[in-house]
């Protein structure tokens, strides 16, 4: 324990910490702030609650009236905020039962195939359900903010605070003591690896409470138990999950690809005695197959290789925008379980190889 605590000075003593922090935080804001939300509440208000057909088709009335205005417009006249709000309302409304629609022709497509997939996609797209209707702007801004700027933060909060973890041993001569004794030596594999867990989970609890705070102050709490296919990124996804469900899915799988990432530094810090090198080669990991995927002309399945990695893990978007499995022995396995279990065994299996990597420092040194 004492050497757990004595890990978790050293990391939280490093001052480029506390300025990493603040400075990606001010980044992730964008240096805006959006006040018009509380008059567009006001006018989804009549609109809230289930879609009945009436609704739908009065939205529809009111989109036509304001597409003729449009149409009939001076061309230097311009719309309200009100109006262009309204608008957008109907817009949204019309996008829910598009959803709908697309799952039902979806299902009639699919009924005439027979991939070892087909049964699964139709159980998913039979549960989607669009009816509830509500202003959520800021369950769409919570859910991207932990889909980028978290990508931002809690990849350079780990790179910061996590690659000298080993190499400042090094950088000390302190490795000469740590070898000399194997008890000691796994005891502070051990207390390293702990530290970078609860030093990951610190950082993921911060920039969530900032998160909840800037975009609840602004665009308010409502709006969470309407579909995650309402944000655009996720119109063709087959899960039906509210944007509360999501959203804490979501950071689940942030904070388990982060554990497995943050694993990953210390077992590049303990190969690496530089830590310039470590960080260099940490970051690498954490950015090269963005790079590959994003502007590389790479086959698919290469591309979705390289899609089961941290910065992916993170992201979490690319496991549940669209309907995605493997063929598992003729059983279809989805994405989103397959990030699961790699990362899992990321968590398991590294630690080991590092605990391996001490152990030969100390045969040979």
């Amino acid at each position: 324990m004492e050497l757990l605590k004595f890990e978790l000075y050293k990391i939280f003593k490093q001052k480029v910490v506390y300025i990493a922090f603040l400075l990606l935080i001010v980044f992730s804001t964008g240096f805006t702030y959006y006040p018009g939300a509380h008059q567009e509440r006001e006018l989804y208000k009549p609109w809230e609650g289930t879609l009945t057909e009436e609704k739908v088709e009065l939205a529809a009335k009111e989109n036509d009236a304001f597409n003729k205005k449009m149409e009939d417009m001076d061309e230097f006249a311009v719309l309200s905020d009100e109006e262009w709000t309204k608008s957008g309302i109907y817009e949204t409304i019309a996008w829910g039962k598009q959803v709908e629609s697309n799952a039902v022709q979806k299902i009639k497509y699919l009924a005439k195939e027979s991939n070892y997939n087909t049964k699964l996609e139709i159980a998913m797209l039979k549960d989607i359900d669009t009816t509830y209707f509500a202003y959520n702007k800021g369950p769409k801004q919570i859910i991207d903010y932990a889909s980028i700027f978290s990508l931002m933060i809690t990849g350079g909060m780990l790179l910061v605070g996590l690659s000298t973890i080993y190499t400042q041993e090094y950088s000390s001569g302190v490795d000469n003591y740590i070898l000399s004794s194997r008890n000691g030596r796994r005891a502070l594999l051990w207390s390293k690896l702990g530290a970078a867990l609860i030093y990951t989970i610190v950082v993921v609890i911060g920039w969530e409470i900032f998160n909840l705070a800037w975009n609840l102050i602004q665009y308010g709490n409502g709006g969470w138990e309407t579909s995650l296919q309402y944000y655009f990124k996720y119109y063709f996804s087959p899960y039906s999950f509210t944007m509360l469900e999501f959203h804490l899915l979501q950071l689940g799988f942030h904070l388990l690809g982060a554990c497995s990432f943050a694993i990953m530094i210390v077992l590049v810090s303990a190969i690496c005695k530089n830590a310039l090198i470590s960080l260099i080669i940490n970051g690498a990991i954490f950015a090269i197959p963005y790079f590959l995927v994003e502007l590389a002309r790479l086959p698919g399945w290469v591309e979705d290789i390289f899609q089961f990695s941290f910065l992916y893990f993170m992201n979490v978007e690319p496991f549940f925008d669209d309907f995605k499995t493997i063929n598992l022995f003729g059983l279809p396995v989805l994405y989103s379980i397959v990030a699961v279990v790699v990362m899992i065994v990321v968590v398991i299996v590294v630690p080991f190889v590092t605990s391996l990597v001490v152990k030969h420092k100390e045969v040979t040194s």
